[in-house]
């Protein structure tokens, strides 16, 4: 079988696991026997964090991603003509990305268009380009793509279209919270649920090696345990340096730490990157509240010396938002043999059980119930050797690559028909239409929601003043990071 990924963005650039999931998921079908070709975009320097995976066939024939590099964005983002860009990029139709999908398959002639992320490339015009092909079609679902439609359809309304291209593709979803998520601008024609995978033979084999299972349970010891820290309990996390994923909070709970008992037995170590004025900040203020020896910024490691890397650590903390659709670094952790704690309502959490693979918390704003659970954990060394143990049961059972994830993933495909296509007419007739700004773009408009506001006026006129509105601009900025990081 022939089969095309699409996917935004595509090692080298990484941003999170969507891209490596696509990567992982070409690799094994490639290994399978089936030819594989990844259909993705070029992108800048700031996004190369990951080794270019020369052994596949991958063709950059989008335009780049330009809404990404965070700085690149920040500065244009008051131009119009690029804002309507950025809306057709993530909420309707970039033509020459249309027209360069339309004939990498009518040369390759796929029998499976595989689609992973397309966002920023044109969303509306890759499903339409895919459907109007005679092609078997499925779109992988990590992202709550549905909102961000929605968002940018407060401008160039084509949700229409959209419900419509839905109801011809099948898509699989990585966990019950994305299935519903994606599901509010109507139903796609077949939804699965198939949870993220993990690839074993990806970890180091002596980890695994030795397990023996009793009673579904495995009885296994780490060497690494001696070698941890005894008089410190370091706690983790890794990934995006984000407000989303909860970074703030983790910075409250430093500060509660540095008023216990315990401010000199537990650190919390971060690694990854973030937006530059976030990183900034951040060093700021962790200077400014003298946490230096508590909240420790390790930048960012590729995932082999990263994951090595957690292996040493007693505990691993992801505070995630409520809306967080997986979660690969909670499987990783785990696997490492490492104690997860973790928001509960965040997809991966639907694999594990509170105080038996895993400790939830309830509520990322409530500090003192997660300074509690981790002075449990302190305290209870031998409950936690039990929960690590459950934990790679669990992934074992749900999440394994090659036992679990690629015969759903396969049942799946083998039930997808083949489209019956139309004229690609239809869709650069849509593009034609699409091509230029067809009314005044106002630049105060909020994608999160309209601020069509008297103060919004007053505000936008104090920004333009000469000097006085470059300083208003920059006081404002740290501001309102001063009270992200403090409230």
């Amino acid at each position: 079988m022939k089969i095309l990924f699409i996917s935004n963005i595509f090692p080298p650039h990484v941003r999170g696991g969507y891209e490596l999931g696509c990567l992982e998921l070409a690799e094994k079908y490639q290994d399978l026997g089936h030819s594989v070709i990844v259909a993705t975009s070029e992108n800048t320097a700031q996004l190369c964090r990951y080794p270019e995976p020369k052994h596949i066939d991958v063709r950059r024939i989008f335009n780049p991603v330009r809404y990404y590099e965070d700085l690149y964005d920040y500065h244009l983002q008051n131009n119009s003509i690029y804002f309507y860009d950025k809306v057709m990029a993530f909420g309707g139709y970039i033509e020459s990305n249309c027209i360069a999908l339309k004939r990498i398959i009518e040369l390759e002639k796929p029998d499976l268009v595989w689609i992973f992320n397309p966002l920023g490339i044109g969303t509306i015009g890759i499903f339409d380009t895919v459907i109007s092909c005679k092609t078997k079609a499925v779109i992988h679902l990590m992202e709550h793509i549905d909102g961000v439609v929605q968002d940018y359809s407060r401008l160039v309304n084509l949700i229409g279209k959209w419900q419509f291209l839905k109801t011809k593709i099948t898509a699989i979803s990585c966990s019950e919270k994305i299935y519903e998520s994606n599901s509010s601008l109507g139903k796609y024609y077949n939804n699965v649920v198939i949870y993220n995978w993990i690839d074993f033979n990806k970890f180091i084999k002596k980890d695994y090696s030795s397990y023996s299972y009793e009673d579904d349970k495995i009885t296994y010891i780490e060497k690494k345990e001696i070698l941890r820290n005894k008089k410190i309990f370091r706690i983790v996390y890794f990934g995006q340096i984000a407000e989303k994923k909860g970074i703030f909070f983790l910075y409250k709970l430093a500060k509660f730490i540095s008023k216990s008992p315990y401010k000199d037995k537990i650190t919390i170590e971060l690694f990854g990157k973030g937006e530059t004025k976030l990183m900034d900040s951040l060093e700021q203020q962790i200077i400014k509240d003298n946490l230096s020896e508590i909240f420790v910024l390790k930048g960012f490691l590729n995932k082999e010396s990263l994951l090595e890397k957690i292996s040493y650590y007693d505990l691993a903390i992801f505070l995630l938002s409520d809306d967080e659709p997986f979660g690969y670094a909670l499987i990783e952790a785990m696997l490492k043999r490492v104690i997860v704690m973790a928001t509960s309502k965040t997809g991966s959490c639907e694999l594990f059980q509170d105080q038996y693979d895993a400790i939830f918390i309830k509520d990322r704003k409530d500090i003192k119930e997660i300074y509690e659970k981790i002075i449990w954990c302190l305290e209870n060394s031998l409950k936690l050797e039990i929960i690590k143990s459950n934990a790679i049961a669990t992934i074992k059972e749900k999440c394994d690559l090659d036992t679990v994830t690629v015969p759903a993933l396969n049942k799946t495909i083998e039930m997808v028909p083949i489209n019956q296509g139309y004229s690609f007419e239809h869709v650069l007739s849509v593009c034609e239409t699409l091509r230029y700004p067809y009314f005044d773009l106002n630049i105060n408009t909020n994608l999160k929601g309209a601020r069509y506001k008297f103060i919004d006026k007053i505000v936008t006129y104090l920004y333009g003043l000469p000097i006085f509105g470059k300083y208003l601009q920059t006081l404002g900025n740290k501001l309102v990071q001063t009270y992200r990081i403090n409230r």
